[in-house]
């Protein structure tokens, strides 16, 4: 894929509880699943962004994620 950075897998769901991105609704049909999230994570590792949809389609706008981004700068 010729990615500069690593990627997370999260089968025990606790990134997703951690971050605030796991629905645990015991009445939700998809109990425990995962929601569309986006995060930006500064170098200290502090959050600096965070947007979590509701509905899995949704996304965000490249053009927001990117001037999110040139704040880090």
């Amino acid at each position: 894929m010729g990615l500069t950075f690593p990627l997370l897998s999260d089968v025990s769901r606790t990134t997703l509880e951690a971050y605030g991105l796991l629905d645990t609704d015991p009445k939700d049909r998809l109990y425990r699943y995962g929601k569309r999230g986006y995060l930006i994570i500064d170098k200290a590792g502090i959050v600096r962004y965070k947007k979590v949809l509701e509905k899995p389609g949704d996304i965000v706008p490249d053009d927001e994620l990117l001037k999110e981004l040139d704040k880090l700068k």
